[in-house]
């Protein structure tokens, strides 16, 4: 029995609906990414922790992770293609940003003197930052579901910091640095694997895989 609230097809409809409304299609998506990029890198090279949070508030790359789990529930091929896409070219558009932002502090300063304490932190990748990324995704899974507190998802942005990890990793390739390079990757895939298992747990558990199991089970006649 699914849990929380029915019927489930309609909520389903409407929560892909909600999804399909902020889904990526144009280049107002990979605008934002380059601002929050851009953003994020400066905050971190700055050691401000308020610069990167307003970088996380106007990422908007949580929300394909969003429809690529909910893609793979219901088996859509076209939005999962779609999404994939979305955070591919998303993440490597924030890449290439930091690196630039990178490029050009490294040109002003010694590395050492810009490689902070908030960057550093995102080179110690661990299972809590992926219980983190699995708790933002079940909350952000709910809040599209729910109407209601949708607006909650910018602070579920937050909460999963997908932003800063990718960000560290362009300044990373600006200076050379593989091993912080590969630390901060590997973070940011924790926090993508995490989310995108925390919301299609928190969507089977509302039941919108439950049609389709349904219908998959039905003999032919």
């Amino acid at each position: 029995m699914p849990w929380f609230f029915s019927p489930i097809a309609r909520i389903r409809h409407a929560t892909q609906k909600r999804l399909a409304e902020v889904t990526p299609h144009s280049k107002d998506f990979y605008i934002l990414i380059s601002f929050s990029s851009a953003m994020a890198a400066l905050g971190l090279i700055m050691d401000n922790t308020a610069v990167i949070i307003g970088a996380m508030v106007v990422a908007p790359l949580v929300t394909p992770l969003f429809v690529f789990s909910l893609s793979v529930l219901i088996l859509q091929g076209r939005d999962l293609w779609r999404s994939f896409l979305s955070i591919l070219f998303g993440t490597i558009v924030a890449l290439l940003v930091a690196a630039s932002i990178g490029s050009i502090a490294h040109a002003f300063a010694q590395e050492s003197t810009f490689l902070t304490g908030e960057i550093l932190s995102r080179s110690k990748p661990d299972m809590l930052y992926f219980l983190v990324a699995c708790i933002s995704g079940l909350a952000g899974a709910f809040a599209y579901a729910r109407p209601k507190i949708k607006e909650f998802v910018t602070g579920i942005a937050i909460a999963a910091a997908i932003i800063p990890p990718i960000a560290v990793a362009g300044i990373a390739l600006s200076v050379d640095n593989i091993f912080l390079f590969r630390q901060s990757m590997l973070l940011y895939m924790f926090n993508i694997i995490g989310i995108c298992l925390g919301s299609i747990l928190m969507f089977v558990l509302l039941g919108f895989g439950k049609e389709i199991e349904k219908t998959n089970a039905t003999p032919n006649v």
